[in-house]
C-alpha cells in the first residue's frame, strides 16, 4: 500500500526525515523498497487563471491569455479540448521542468507566440490510472473552492510536496493496509501513541431500517452493516480528498465513490455504495450465485458466475460480486440521489477464490482475503457517511441496519519473559518487554516471569508466543541483538548414499555424450498419462495456470519430447537429451513421489564426418547405451521383453528387467506423436525411462581406479579351426576357464570362413594377454597356460589348433 507521509502527520508528530523513517520501518519488518517525492525534478509549475481563450481558425488550438501572478498575463497556445476562460489551471512557465525532465521554452506554434504550457496531470508525472476520467485527455482544471491563487506553486495544492512510502507487506501484516494501521506501526517504531479520532455521525433523516429487509447467511458474511443516505448531489470531491486518493494510487471518481475509497484507506474497511433504486422492493440478499447467473461488473467485464461466488442480490438477480466489485446494474451515476452504503466482513477464502477465478483482483478483495479489522466495520461506514454528508449534501437516515453482527474476542497469549529472552538471546527485563507492548498498544499483565498479553483485534496476525517474540525482537531492534554462534550438534557434510548414487548415474549419462535438461513438472492430463506402464491416477492442480499445466507428470519423457520439439523448431536436429527428476502419481489414496531417469535420442549416433560414416540412431544403438550404463553400475543380468506402453511404438519397445524386477523401458516413440506436433514430423525418436526407486538398490558401490602395473604383460596368439556352430562366447568361456590366474584379457583378432578352409568350418584367431601384478611373468608359466588352453579347446570344442 502507498502511505502518505503528510497524512501520517495527522496521527503522529513526525520530526524525522522521510528517508530515515523509511529505513527504520524497513528494519522493523515492513519493507519499503521505494519512497517517492512527486515534485522531485519539477520546477516553475504555478497556478494560472485563464482570462480569455480564442480558437485558432483551422486548428484544434486555442490562444489563451493566462494570469500567473506576474505584471502582465502570458499568452499561451494550448491544444487541450477542455481549455476555457475562467478556469484555474496548471502552467509551466518558461524554463520549467516537467515529467521526463522536459524543459519548457518560449516559442511559436503556427506562428503564434507561446510563453509556456498549460499542463495535464500526466505531463507533470501523474500516472494515467489516477487521473480523473474527465481530465484524462485534457488539461487539469482546479475545481471551484480549491483555494488556489494565480502564481502560487501547484505542488502543495496537488499533494506533490508529499513523500509516498510503498509498504511492501508480507501477507500476515495486512493490518498496515490502512492509514490507521500504518500509524500504529510507525508510532510503535518511534515510540509515539497515534491520535486516532472517533467518528461522530448525526443521523438527521427518517428511520428506514424497519422498512428494509436484509437476508444474510452468517457463514458468508459474519458482519454485515447497511446505511441509507438521501438527498445526494453527485459531483467532484474536494481537492484535498482527491490528492489523498491519487497519492494512494486510486483514481477520484465522484464524491460518493471517493468517500468509500477514502474510508477504506483510512480504516482498512472496504465499502460499497449502491444506487438505492436497485433495491426498490426493499429487500437485499447476500447469497451464493446460482448456476447460469451472469453479472456485468463496473469495469464492463461480464462474468458467468460460479456457485461458489458470494453475490449481493435483489429479489431477482445479482447486483454485485461481494467483496470484489459492484455491478453495472447498481452503479452510482450522476442521476443518483439516494444510496445504500455497505460495510461487511466476507468469507476470505471464497473472496480469494472468486477473485482468482474471474481474474478480477481489486483493492477490496486483497483486503478481505488477507483479513480486516472486525472492530472497524462501523467506523468505516460512518466515515464514508460523514464525508457524503459534508461533501455530497447527503442526509443520513436514522438507523444502522446490522443484518449480521458476530463479535470477535481479543486474543490472549501467555508466555514468559525467560522464553522471549531465550529465543532472542537477550537479557531484557520484564519492564523492558512491557514497554515494548505499551508502544504496540497491547494490553499486558506481568507476574514475575509470567507474561499475559491481550492483543487488540486490529492485529489479527498475533496468535502464539512466537508471534510475541517477533514483535519484541523487531521493536527492540534486530541490529541490537548480539551475534553469537549457534549451539548445535555437529553435522557432517556430504551426500547421502541415495544422493551419491543418483549423482553417479547423472555423471555416467553425461559421459555418454548426453545434455541434461530440466523440464516443467506440470503438464496436461493427456500428456501425463503417456510413457507409463501402469495406470495410476493423476494428481491434478486445483488452480492451474492453464489447461496445459493442470496435472503433475507421471513420466519424464513427455518433457523431453517438448524439449526436442522446441529444438527442431530452431533447426537443431542432432539431439541427445536426458533428465533426472521426479514423477508423481496417486495409488490407493497414497501420493507417490518417485525418482526417474529418462533419455531421448534423435539424429545420428555420431556427428557428421568427412568419411560420411553416419550411423542413424536406432533401437539397438539406444539399447546398447542403456546396457552400458547399467553395466557401469553393476547391473548386468538384464532381460528385455516386448511391451505395450502408451506413447511408444507397439513393436519397437521393450520392458527392461533385472531378474524379476521391472526397471523401465526402452524403444522408439510412437509416430502418432508427430501428428499432434508438426515439429516432430520426419524424425525418429528413441529413448528410455528408468524407475530409480527400483534401480538404486541394485547398484554396486562403484568402480575403483588401479595404478598401472609395474611389470610387463605377455601376449600370445591362438588360431584354431572349429565348427561353424561354435560361438565366440563358447570359445572365450573355454579359454578363460583354463587360462589360469594370470590371464587378464581375451580379444578376437580375426574370423574367416572362406573357400580356403574346410566346408562347415571357420577360422578364429585370438590374442591372449597374461600379467602377474606382483612379479615378472616368465615364458615357461605362459607356455604351460597356453598348452592347457589348447588341450581344453581340442577336447571340449573339438578345435584344431593351427
Amino acid at each position: 500500500m502507498l502511505i502518505s507521509y503528510n497524512w501520517l502527520q495527522d496521527f503522529l508528530q513526525l520530526q524525522v526525515d522521510p528517508a530515515v523513517l523509511a529505513e527504520k520501518i524497513t528494519r522493523t519488518g515492513v519493507e519499503i523498497p521505494t519512497t517517492a517525492h512527486p515534485m522531485a525534478g519539477l520546477k516553475k509549475l504555478v497556478v494560472g487563471h485563464v482570462l480569455t481563450s480564442e480558437k485558432i481558425e483551422g486548428t484544434h488550438l486555442h490562444k489563451c491569455q493566462v494570469e500567473v501572478g506576474q505584471e502582465a498575463p502570458l499568452q499561451i497556445v494550448c491544444g487541450a479540448p477542455n481549455v476555457a476562460a475562467g478556469e484555474d489551471v496548471i502552467v509551466a512557465l518558461h524554463g520549467a521542468r516537467i515529467a521526463g525532465n522536459e524543459k519548457i521554452k518560449r516559442g511559436k506554434i503556427r506562428g503564434i507566440e507561446s510563453n509556456g504550457m498549460i499542463c495535464g496531470l500526466q505531463e507533470i508525472g501523474f500516472a494515467d490510472k489516477v487521473v480523473p476520467a474527465k481530465y484524462l485527455h485534457g488539461i487539469f482544471v482546479f475545481s471551484a473552492g480549491s483555494d488556489v491563487k494565480p502564481g502560487q506553486d501547484v505542488y502543495e495544492a496537488l499533494g506533490m510536496d508529499d513523500y509516498i512510502f510503498d509498504f511492501d507487506i508480507t501477507p500476515n501484516r495486512a493490518d498496515t493496509l490502512s492509514m490507521e494501521g500504518a500509524a500504529y506501526e510507525v508510532g510503535a517504531i518511534i515510540d509515539q501513541k497515534p491520535k486516532i479520532e472517533q467518528v461522530v455521525l448525526k443521523e438527521d433523516g427518517p428511520a428506514w431500517s424497519d422498512k428494509f429487509e436484509a437476508q444474510v447467511d452468517p457463514k458468508l458474511a459474519p458482519k454485515y452493516y447497511l446505511r441509507k443516505l438521501t438527498g445526494i448531489k453527485i459531483g467532484e470531491s474536494p481537492l484535498w480528498l482527491q490528492t489523498r486518493l491519487w497519492n494512494a494510487g486510486i483514481r477520484p471518481v465522484n464524491n460518493v465513490v471517493d468517500a468509500t475509497n477514502y474510508a477504506m484507506l483510512l480504516t482498512g474497511q472496504p465499502l460499497h455504495a449502491y444506487d438505492a433504486k436497485t433495491f426498490a422492493a426493499g429487500k437485499l440478499i447476500v447469497r451464493q450465485a446460482q448456476a447460469g447467473e451472469k453479472l456485468e461488473l463496473l469495469n464492463e467485464k461480464e462474468l458467468e458466475l460460479d456457485p461458489q461466488d458470494i453475490v449481493i442480490a435483489d429479489e431477482n438477480k445479482p447486483v454485485s460480486l461481494a467483496g470484489i466489485m459492484g455491478g453495472m446494474n447498481s452503479e452510482v451515476t450522476d442521476e443518483t440521489t439516494e444510496v445504500i452504503l455497505e460495510a461487511a466482513v466476507f468469507d476470505p477464502t471464497l473472496i480469494r477464490k472468486a477473485a482468482l477465478r474471474h481474474a478480477n483482483r481489486t483493492d477490496a478483495s486483497a483486503r478481505f482475503e488477507k483479513g480486516v479489522n472486525w472492530d472497524n466495520v462501523q467506523k468505516g461506514i460512518d466515515v464514508a457517511a460523514l464525508l457524503m454528508r459534508n461533501h455530497a449534501a447527503a442526509t443520513v437516515d436514522q438507523g444502522l441496519l446490522k443484518a449480521t453482527d458476530q463479535q470477535r474476542q481479543a486474543v490472549v497469549v501467555k508466555t514468559t519473559t525467560s522464553y522471549i529472552n531465550h529465543v532472542l538471546g537477550t537479557e531484557l527485563s520484564g519492564e523492558d518487554i512491557a514497554k515494548i507492548f505499551d508502544r504496540l498498544g497491547f494490553g499486558h499483565e506481568l507476574a514475575g516471569d509470567d507474561l499475559t498479553v491481550t492483543v487488540p483485534n486490529r492485529r489479527w496476525d498475533i496468535e502464539i508466543p512466537a508471534d510475541l517474540v517477533e514483535e519484541v525482537g523487531r521493536l527492540y531492534g534486530y541490529d541490537n541483538l548480539e551475534s553469537t554462534q549457534p549451539l548445535l550438534p555437529e553435522t557432517h557434510g556430504g551426500y547421502s548414499v541415495r544422493e551419491t548414487k543418483i549423482r553417479r548415474l547423472r555423471k555416467l549419462v553425461e559421459g555418454q555424450g548426453l545434455n541434461e535438461t530440466i523440464n516443467y513438472t506440470l503438464t496436461s492430463p493427456k500428456a501425463a498419462k503417456l510413457f507409463t506402464k501402469s495406470d495410476h491416477k493423476l494428481i491434478k492442480v486445483a488452480w492451474p495456470m492453464n489447461s496445459g499445466r493442470s496435472a503433475l507428470r507421471q513420466s519424464l519423457l513427455i518433457g523431453l519430447v517438448n524439449a526436442v520439439s522446441y529444438n527442431f523448431a530452431h533447426k537443431q536436429e542432432q539431439l541427445m537429451l536426458f533428465e533426472q527428476g521426479r514423477v508423481y502419481n496417486l495409488d490407493d489414496g497414497k501420493y507417490n513421489e518417485l525418482e526417474h531417469l529418462a533419455a531421448l535420442y534423435t539424429g545420428t549416433a555420431a556427428h557428421h564426418n568427412w568419411q560420411k560414416l553416419d550411423q542413424p540412431v536406432d533401437f539397438y544403438w539406444v539399447k546398447g547405451q542403456l546396457t552400458s550404463l547399467l553395466a557401469a553400475v553393476g547391473i548386468k543380468d538384464l532381460t528385455f521383453k516386448a511391451a505395450i506402453i502408451p506413447g511408444m511404438h507397439p513393436t519397437r519397445t521393450a520392458a527392461v528387467y533385472a531378474g524379476e524386477r521391472y526397471l523401465g523401458f526402452v524403444g522408439m516413440l510412437a509416430p502418432v506423436l508427430a501428428v499432434k506436433d508438426k515439429n516432430l514430423q520426419g524424425h525418429d525418436l528413441y529413448g528410455y525411462e528408468l524407475n530409480l526407486e527400483a534401480l538404486l538398490p541394485l547398484m554396486t558401490t562403484g568402480l575403483k581406479n588401479e595404478p598401472a602395473p609395474k611389470y610387463p604383460s605377455i601376449e600370445r596368439d591362438v588360431s584354431l579351426l572349429v565348427d561353424k556352430e561354435i560361438t565366440n562366447a563358447q570359445v572365450v568361456d573355454c579359454i578363460k576357464a583354463n587360462g589360469g590366474k594370470y590371464l587378464q584379457a581375451v580379444h578376437v583378432m580375426d574370423v574367416y570362413d572362406g573357400m580356403q578352409i574346410e566346408h562347415g568350418k571357420k577360422s578364429l584367431a585370438y590374442r591372449l594377454i597374461f600379467l602377474n601384478k606382483q612379479a615378472t611373468l616368465t615364458d615357461d608359466v605362459v607356455s604351460k597356460a597356453v598348452e592347457k588352453i589348447d588341450a581344453a579347446l581340442a577336447d571340449q570344442l573339438e578345435a584344431k589348433i593351427r
